[in-house]
């Protein structure tokens, strides 16, 4: 679930690093996860309204992440919390 759904997993061993993508579908309008880390905590959580895709992230500290969303480049993000929109169309569901 954490890694389907949530769309959060460890990009390296150990948690240095991050991957999170979420990828939507069927019927489910939201989804969140959380992961306790060797560096603290890590979450996720995503929902679509009004057509756009939202994404909150939180990496622990001394972790990257990289943020892969549908219909975008992937970007790195450093240890903090994030927010992210992009268009979600129906058809993509």
């Amino acid at each position: 679930m954490h890694r389907t759904v949530a769309g959060l997993e460890p990009a390296e061993p150990g948690y240095r690093r991050l991957l999170v993508r979420p990828r939507p579908g069927g019927d489910l309008a939201w989804a969140r996860a959380a992961h306790e880390t060797p560096h603290g905590r890590a979450e996720t959580s995503w929902r679509i309204e009004g057509g756009t895709l939202l994404v909150e992230l939180l990496v622990p500290p001394d972790v990257t992440a990289l943020v892969d969303l549908p219909g975008t480049k992937p970007v790195q993000v450093g240890h903090g919390r994030h927010s992210f929109s992009t268009p979600f169309p129906a058809a993509t569901r």
